[in-house]
């Protein structure tokens, strides 16, 4: 995949999972981006090496709600078995 359609698909994957936040929090999108930008996952999304970043919507939201209610570790062993 050349590299200008990884770094697409890395920021369709920031606007759904920003949207999901939106929705799920009533959050506003500036907050809402804000909050996943701070996350783990944000971190792992955008890291190219990582291929997060093609996997489907579902199962990012899954890690994004893993991460908030049982934190990193919890994450990384979610993704880790998935």
């Amino acid at each position: 995949m050349s590299e200008s359609k990884i770094e697409t698909a890395k920021g369709m994957c920031v606007v759904d999972v920003t949207k999901f936040l939106m929705n799920r929090n009533n959050w506003s999108d500036d907050v809402a981006y804000a909050h996943f930008m701070g996350m783990e996952l944000y971190k792992i999304l955008v890291d190219t090496d990582s291929g997060m970043y093609l996997e489907p919507n579902d199962y990012l939201f899954e890690c994004c709600e893993i991460e908030e209610s049982r934190g990193v570790d919890a994450l990384y062993d979610f993704i880790k078995i998935a």
